[in-house]
């Protein structure tokens, strides 16, 4: 008798062991190249780091900052009204932001105004910024020219303003130290 041979060779079921090999092998490759490249990432950001801290200077007081502001406004050329009205009162609003605490650049006028209204500021002082902002926004908003000389007088009524403005809270400052 003769042994049976078959015509095909048995059909595998399942995984084949090799190609699962294969594929964590290559899984894993993938895997430590991701890993050095992150750690070898992470070192050259580290690298570049400055060594020594560099703080930024502290900001300076709404008073100076406003002075400082000014005084730029002083020397600038007249070239566009509507800009430096703009700029002008810019700088009221981020004095008083400062000084008081208000968020005085995202207000209209009329807000600010009647924002101003509710401090505890001299009645001189708000009839002022109430007439300065009553004047200035035809200037910003509607394209009017200022004559020379009022632009002149407006500058130096914000300065003024400024000043008294600071001149009262230091009296009151003081007069909360000698009263504690």
């Amino acid at each position: 008798m003769q042994d049976i041979h078959d015509i095909r060779p048995p059909v595998p079921v399942g995984l084949d062991p090799m190609i699962f090999k294969i594929v964590l092998m290559v899984m894993g490759g993938i895997l430590f190249l991701s890993l050095v490249f992150f750690l070898v990432k992470k070192y050259l950001k580290k690298k570049h780091q400055p060594k020594g801290l560099k703080y930024l200077p502290a900001p300076l007081a709404p008073y100076a900052a406003a002075l400082k502001q000014l005084k730029l406004l002083f020397q600038r050329e007249l070239t566009d009204p509507r800009l430096f009205y703009f700029d002008l009162t810019a700088v009221l609003r981020h004095y008083m932001g400062g000084s008081f605490g208000v968020n005085a650049i995202e207000m209209t006028s009329q807000e600010f105004v009647r924002c101003v209204n509710t401090l505890d500021l001299g009645r001189e002082i708000k009839q002022d910024m109430a007439v300065f902002h009553k004047r200035s926004d035809p200037f910003k908003y509607a394209g009017i020219m200022p004559e020379k000389d009022q632009v002149k007088k407006d500058l130096l009524l914000i300065e003024t303003i400024i000043h008294q403005i600071e001149k009262d809270l230091t009296k009151k400052a003081e007069s909360k130290e000698g009263d504690a």
